[in-house]
């Protein structure tokens, strides 16, 4: 008996060599799961596809303990090393007439921004997200209507205040002699959300330093809504090229003539105004109802009387986030006089 339990002993596999055996066969189901699917080009894809954002067969970089203190810089891009799906919403008209109720002040922006997808709606293959450049007046809604539409969509969305940036290794990756070398932040997020196409929203684009460490961000992002050139970005830190030509690029900004030409010329500008009065109640009503929701309430336990709807329209002056501070305030004032009784 005891040579038998010996030899099964013997027979029987590590875990660590289970776990080898499990990695592998995973990958070989996967591989074997893509090798199929056709690469397409942006300008057509069909619904459920899946690209290959990095070369078949892209060794990373050898990872050391010593100089990476233990951590894989690299764990999140290790992701592009299979294909990644390609995002295809399939609720976009319904999606479409809540965003233009939502947003009746901006209702060509909506367009603009529904137009690749209402394409593959109708013609069964994905058009091409041209970059977007949003111009308008500090709170008019510019950046969350960008975000609140592709969000509805079900795009991973990743805002960026430029502004605030001056580093251009952000967008090109460091070089991976570099103690902490990091992947550009474009490809990471690529790699966390395994999507081809997601939305990067950039903002204030006209406020962005002219000069910064390693350059203008502003000429660092001509190559990337520029198609061609997308499509075979070069990623500094893993010295290799990736695809990035379905990315869906919206920019922002409050003054047009401070965005220079070239990066305009790649861009469908399009005017954001601010809402008027007209529109107050109804945003008003909306920020309620979404402001109940974040803080956990039944939306119906508060409307507003027509004293409050008249105040918000008289005092609204065309700034959204002015708007939801007032709507904010008498929501709080309520809920104290209901502690209160």
């Amino acid at each position: 008996m005891s040579d038998n339990h010996s030899t099964r002993d013997k027979l029987s596999p590590t875990l660590t060599e289970v776990l080898r055996r499990r990695t592998a066969l995973m990958r070989a189901a996967r591989e074997k799961r893509y090798e199929n699917e056709s690469l397409r080009s942006a300008e057509g894809v069909p619904d459920g596809g899946y690209v290959r954002l990095l070369e078949k067969g892209y060794s990373f970089p050898a990872v050391s303990a010593d100089r990476h203190g233990g951590a894989d810089p690299y764990e999140q891009a290790r992701k592009l090393a299979f294909p990644v799906r390609i995002h295809q919403p399939a609720t976009v008209r319904s999606d479409l007439a809540a965003l233009q109720a939502r947003f009746p002040h901006a209702l060509a922006a909506v367009h603009a921004l529904a137009m690749a997808d209402l394409t593959r709606m109708t013609l069964g293959v994905s058009g091409v997200f041209r970059p977007i450049l949003l111009v308008g007046p500090p709170g008019c809604g510019k950046s969350t209507l960008a975000r609140v539409w592709h969000k509805m969509l079900g795009y991973p969305c990743m805002t960026m205040n430029v502004a605030a940036l001056s580093d251009v290794m952000a967008f090109t990756g460091t070089h991976p002699t570099y103690s902490n070398p990091k992947p550009s932040v474009i490809v990471d997020y690529m790699a966390r959300h395994e999507i081809a196409n997601p939305c990067i929203i950039l903002d204030e684009i006209d406020k962005s330093p002219e000069g910064g460490r390693n350059g203008s961000i502003k000429n660092v992002l001509l190559q990337f809504l520029e198609p061609g050139e997308a499509r075979t970005f070069r990623d500094i830190c893993l010295n290799a090229e990736v695809d990035l030509s379905r990315v869906r690029w919206v920019m922002t900004a409050n003054v047009l003539e401070r965005v220079p030409l070239p990066l305009r010329s790649r861009c469908q500008i399009v005017h954001v105004p601010s809402p008027d009065r007209k529109h107050a109640i109804g945003l008003s009503r909306q920020m309620a109802e979404a402001i109940l929701t974040e803080m956990g309430l039944d939306r119906r336990w508060i409307t507003f009387d027509g004293v409050e709807e008249v105040l918000l329209q008289e005092h609204f002056r065309g700034d959204l986030r002015h708007l939801r501070m007032m709507v904010d305030l008498f929501i709080r004032e309520r809920l104290t006089s209901l502690t209160m009784c």
